[in-house]
């Protein structure tokens, strides 16, 4: 099985690792990484639906992180 392109490619980036702020810089990296999708167009059906669900389930990541960084920056 080919793997197909990732969309929206985010390079590799290291994280600040001083205290002050570490844990809104983390989230705010993975959220970045939700960004990436898989594009499938032009293979089989059965391969797709995986991707499908992949690109699903960041979209959702997006929105919980979303919600937890606006929080976080609440009380910052």
């Amino acid at each position: 099985m080919k793997l197909p392109k990732i969309r929206n490619r985010i390079e590799h980036q290291f994280i600040d690792a001083t205290p002050k702020g570490y844990a809104l810089r983390i989230l705010k990296h993975y959220r970045t990484r939700c960004n990436e999708t898989w594009e499938f167009s032009g293979l089989p059906e059965n391969e797709t639906r995986l991707y499908k669900l992949v690109n699903e389930t960041q979209i959702e990541r997006a929105k919980e992180l979303d919600e937890a960084i606006k929080k976080l920056e609440e009380i910052k």
